[in-house]
């Protein structure tokens, strides 16, 4: 092993001969950043040399730790084991920039030294702040780049295009940074900002993602506002900009915050004022702002106080003298305010009234009883108690409208007022009623009641006598009278007030049931009925009023000499008010609206549309100021309830007049019978007196009699509902069945069937009997029917009952013929062949000129075929593929056309917003919108696409 070593040192000493010390690092520099760490290593190469020192460039030699070095600076001494040459290592930490400098290494004489360089790293300042920075759209934007390192440091950038040179848009300023002029959506991207030193080799890259922001614009401002007291007005802002904007809404300098006042919506784009007062009268100003910067515009908002009149007053006059009302405001604008009274329902024009002694005029405010400015009076002179009543002031303006009600009451002695007073009054023992007297005057008259001249005393509710009193206070009164035979006498009743003493006086007299009717017969017989006829008294109409108004009739039957009596009542039990057809009662307002309610359609005739009593009779003289409408009921009664009697005269009784009891019959009778029967009249009274017994035999058992059809329109095209009335006869026996033949018939007015008629069975259940229905089904539209109809019993059918009935829609279907079908089949006046071949015929000449018509527009069709494959057209699909061509090369230049074109509308759209100018582009979209989507879509990496010469698409990022 010795041996060995011995070699080794020989070999060292014979190949370092030339240079005793040796450095590590051996190249001439050693490069070190300030605050890093450096060690170097000098090995003295003679086995038998001294151990090597270090001298610092200030000449101080370096010591160990502890033995003159430092932490920062110090050797270390070292002999290597295999070669037992000698060595010391020098290590620095923490090193500065002073410590830069050669630093020698010695050793028996010989040295040897190394350059260290302690250099200034390049760092980055503020890293974080300037990795995402942004730049104004047509405005000088810098991009910084904070660096600290040495003085020669060089700094270059690269950015969305490729690397920047200094100069034309672009300027790298002393301070590391990035100046572009003009800035354009083209700018925005990522960018990379290196910093290195020369000849050192190290470099620090800073990639900023810069974008392009646009200065908010208010596209949409907001607009002055009138709105009213009390109510919420709202005013709204839009703006563009990247990015976007923030909405403030300011009252002057102050920022709009409570929110019990101001609701604010839609991202701050919507202010709404709420619950408006006088104070909230102002200018609102809507700002917008973004880091690029901001915008203001303004609005202002008007509050209109609604009018508020003045106090409404009541004043008293006596006839004859005069009053002055005044119609004024007592808060309220009074720009555009606007005065008026108002009568009732009538505007009153400025100036002399119709009547004269009523003017209206404006005030000027000049004299002793003169009105404020321009406020309206209405001076009436002469009072009478006409005037009296409501005079209304009726105020407007911007912010709506108001009225106060002014009244004058006029003083006058009492006046009876006819048309709620009772005059003459028809009544009977035990019948209750009220006789009432309404007094107009003023002071309100008190009412006392008479009878014959003697006085009723009593308050309300107080018996005086055989009545009892209600006094209302107002000028009413009435006397609720339970009738006894001493009733029968004349009553009065006095109205008085200060100013007078009137008396109305009423008649009171006796009401007589009915007399007996005249000439009461049996005018036909069936099995199970009898039809009666008869007069009514003599004692009826307007010469008889003690006898009041017929209500209806009472038939009492037995069978002959039978101690035991029926009765059959017949009686309009309709309200007055009410229409009546057959057993059923309808409102009046259902008269004459275009919609059957009567089963016969009663309820639809006699129905004038010019006139305003439907379903009624209109009397043609006025009665007062009334022109009453009177039930149908009324007409021809014999009693006259119009004025002039025209209820009565033979016209309206020809016009109008239907029997109100149509069917006098007597119906559940046994066959083959003897019956006496009587009628007696009915009023209000009640039953009168009976006429003579008359008696009549039924006959004996027998078919029904027919059933009674109603004529109704139909309903729906191709189904008829049949409504039938069930036999007032059935012929003793109970109806089994109703048999219905029907048929198609040539006309309306068709007597009998036509061809194959149907006979179809119809079910004697019914939930409306005596009405009773069947609905036919399946029948051809536009087509006449005839119809029968025949009830069915063990004792055979009735005769039957008809009915023609047309079914709505197209023309009529003729019925089916009876003529055998046969070579000499025609249609209308053609034969069949000829009418085959008109339609062949045109059937051809259609398909030519759709043919035609498919040729001239869309270039196809068996004509297009004919010309491409035998005349050399050129075809269809050649002509596209040529068009096709040509398009291709258009696109190509036209795409690089338009993103300069997009560009130039934004800026000329910006600087026109800039300026004030706001237009409404006819696209949905403006320019600024269009290039704020372009910028939207760049930041997600969306761009447009361009288009090669053969048509393709490519680029798409999407």
């Amino acid at each position: 092993m010795l041996s060995w070593k011995l070699v080794l040192l020989a070999l060292y000493a014979v190949g370092f001969s030339d240079a005793a010390l040796k450095i590590e690092p051996i190249y001439p520099t050693f490069n070190v950043p300030e605050y890093g760490s450096a060690t170097t290593t000098c090995t003295n190469m003679d086995l038998f040399g001294t151990q090597p020192e270090w001298v610092d460039p200030y000449g101080q030699v370096v010591g160990p730790a502890g033995g003159g070095g430092s932490n920062d600076k110090q050797v270390s001494f070292h002999t290597n084991p295999d070669t037992g040459l000698k060595y010391t290592r020098m290590h620095l930490s923490n090193i500065l920039k002073a410590a830069s400098g050669g630093y020698v290494c010695r050793a028996d004489g010989e040295t040897q030294s190394i350059n260290i360089n302690v250099y200034i790293p390049v760092t980055l300042v503020n890293e974080d702040a300037e990795k995402s920075q942004w730049m104004t759209y047509h405005e000088s934007g810098s991009l910084l780049c904070t660096m600290r390192g040495e003085a020669n440091t060089v700094v270059s950038w690269d950015g969305p295009n490729g690397p920047i040179t200094d100069g034309g848009r672009y300027l790298i300023t002393d301070m590391y940074g990035l100046t572009i002029d003009n800035v354009t959506l083209n700018d925005e991207g990522s960018y990379n900002c290196r910093g290195s030193i020369p000849d050192i080799g190290v470099a620090t890259v800073l990639t900023i993602q810069a974008d392009v922001y646009m200065v908010p614009k208010i596209r949409y401002p907001p607009i002055n506002k009138n709105a009213t007291e009390g109510t919420s007005a709202f005013f709204t802002c839009e703006a563009i900009g990247e990015p976007q904007p923030d909405y403030t809404w300011y009252d002057g300098s102050e920022a709009l915050e409570d929110p019990a006042k101001y609701l604010i919506e839609e991202d701050g784009k919507r202010l709404t004022i709420l619950n408006l007062e006088k104070d909230d009268q102002k200018r609102y100003t809507c700002q917008v702002s973004n880091p690029a910067g901001y915008d203001r515009r303004d609005g202002v908002l008007t509050v209109d106080i609604p009018p508020t009149p003045t106090r409404a007053v009541t004043q008293e006059k006596d006839e004859r003298e005069s009053v002055t009302f005044f119609c004024d405001i007592m808060r309220g604008d009074r720009e555009n305010l606007a005065l008026q009274f108002k009568r009732y329902e009538k505007w009153l024009p400025m100036g002399v009234q119709v009547d004269s002694r009523i003017v209206i005029q404006q005030e000027t405010g000049t004299g002793p009883d003169a009105g404020q400015p321009g406020s309206l009076s209405l001076t009436i002179t002469d009072i009478h108690r006409g005037d009296e009543g409501d005079y209304t002031c009726f105020a407007r303006n911007n912010g709506g409208y108001a009225m106060s009600h002014h009244f004058l009451h006029v003083r006058y002695a009492p006046v009876i007022n006819l048309d709620y007073s009772t005059k003459k009054v028809y009544s009977w023992i035990g019948h209750q009623l009220n006789l009432t007297c309404h007094w107009y005057g003023y002071p309100v008259p008190i009412v006392y009641w008479f009878v014959n001249s003697q006085p009723l005393v009593g308050t309300i509710g107080d018996v005086a006598g055989n009545a009892t009193i209600y006094d209302f206070n107002n000028g009413s009164s009435s006397l609720f009278i339970d009738t006894k035979d001493s009733d029968f006498r004349p009553y009065q009743c006095d109205g008085r007030n200060k100013f007078g003493r009137v008396r109305h006086h009423i008649q009171f007299e006796r009401a007589y049931p009915m007399k007996r009717p005249t000439n009461v017969r049996a005018i036909s017989a069936s099995s199970t009925a009898i039809q009666i006829s008869f007069d009514n008294p003599v004692e009826v109409g307007a010469d008889f009023p003690e006898y009041l108004r017929i209500l209806g009739y009472v038939i009492g039957y037995s069978e002959y000499q039978q101690p035991t009596e029926m009765y059959e009542i017949i009686q309009n039990m309709c309200e007055p008010t009410a229409f009546q057809c057959g057993l059923l009662c309808i409102e009046k307002e259902r008269r004459c609206d275009n919609f059957m309610d009567c089963l016969d359609n009663s309820d639809e005739e006699n129905c004038n549309p010019q006139e305003d009593c439907p379903g009624g009779f209109k009397c043609p003289v006025r009665d007062g100021n009334l022109n009453p409408c009177l039930p149908l009921a009324y007409v021809c009664d014999q009693q006259a309830d119009c004025v002039d009697g025209a209820d009565e005269s033979e016209e309206s009784c020809s016009a109008y007049y239907r029997p109100i009891f149509y069917d006098m019959r007597l119906k559940g009778l046994a066959p083959d019978r003897i019956y006496q029967f009587r009628v007696a009249v009915m009023n209000e009274v009640g039953w009168g007196e009976w006429s003579f017994n008359t008696t009549e035999r039924t006959l004996d058992y027998g078919p029904p009699s027919e059933p009674m059809i109603f004529n109704r329109e139909p309903e729906r095209n191709t189904m008829y509902e049949v409504v039938w009335l069930e036999p007032y006869d059935n012929g003793g026996s109970p109806i089994l069945s109703y048999e219905l033949t029907y048929s198609r018939v040539e006309t309306a007015d068709a007597k009998e069937h036509g061809r194959d008629p149907l006979t179809v069975p119809a079910s004697k259940e019914s939930e409306t009997a005596p009405v009773f229905r069947h609905t036919l089904t399946n029948l051809e539209r536009g087509t006449f029917y005839f119809l029968e109809l025949r009830a069915v019993s063990t004792w055979g059918k009735s005769s039957p009952g008809t009915l023609n009935f047309r079914m709505p829609g197209g023309a009529p279907i003729p019925p089916p013929s009876n003529e055998p079908l046969g070579p000499g089949l025609r249609i209308g006046d053609l034969p069949l062949a000829a009418f085959i071949g008109i339609v062949v015929g045109s059937f051809l000449v259609i398909l030519i000129l759709l043919d035609c018509l498919c040729y001239c527009t869309n270039s196809c069709g068996l004509t297009m075929c004919i010309c491409v494959h035998l005349c050399g057209k050129q075809s269809p699909e050649a002509k596209e593929e040529m068009e096709a061509v040509e398009y291709s090369a258009a696109m190509s230049t036209a795409g690089n056309r338009m993103a300069m074109q997009r560009l130039k509308d934004f800026e000329t759209e910006s600087h026109a917003v800039s300026d004030g100018q706001l237009q409404q582009e006819l696209d949905s979209r403006t320019p600024s919108e269009i290039h704020l989507q372009e910028l939207q879509m760049r930041k997600l990496g969306h761009y447009d696409y361009d288009y090669d010469y053969d048509g393709s698409a490519y680029g798409s990022r999407c």
